[in-house]
């Protein structure tokens, strides 16, 4: 079963994935949901050379971090570090670094609505990861989220 998945780092692309073989399709401009179900299920971008994939399929949020899908779940452990030149996101026992943005929101840009892990996806991950409340909310459209609370 092929879901949709936006791009993290250029706003309007999407591509199919395939989360039983981990594939992700070719990227295209956005024009609505690329499958049956109407709704975004995830997100995509690379840390460095890593390809990432945050997605919800069957009801379960999981990551894709290169070739380790891992399902998540109320106890797993993240960690984010900025570096001078390089960032590190730790999940589990798996350690990335990647590049530290060019691009990133610092403390004194006055960008309405821009958060810092708006810039950096490694930060978003490990937001997202670190809060099960927020975990339980991606990729689910809003009549899933209030019958999962009764």
């Amino acid at each position: 079963m092929m879901i949709t998945v936006d791009s993290f780092e250029r706003f309007g692309e999407q591509a199919p994935f395939d989360p039983v073989t981990a594939s992700l399709g070719p990227v295209s401009r956005r024009a609505g949901s690329l499958d049956d179900s109407g709704k975004i299920a995830g997100h995509f971008g690379r840390l460095g050379e890593t390809l990432a994939v945050l997605y919800r399929s069957e009801g379960t949020l999981r990551l894709l971090l290169g070739d380790e899908d891992i399902v998540i779940t109320g106890g797993v452990e993240v960690r984010h570090e900025r570096g001078h030149t390089f960032n590190r996101l730790t999940v589990g026992t798996r350690h990335i670094d990647y590049p530290r943005p060019a691009d990133e929101l610092d403390e004194n840009d006055l960008t309405a609505c821009a958060e810092p892990e708006d810039f950096d996806l490694g930060l978003f991950l490990a937001n997202v990861l670190g809060d099960p409340a927020r975990c339980e909310r991606m990729y689910r459209l809003p009549t899933e989220v209030s019958e999962d609370a009764d």
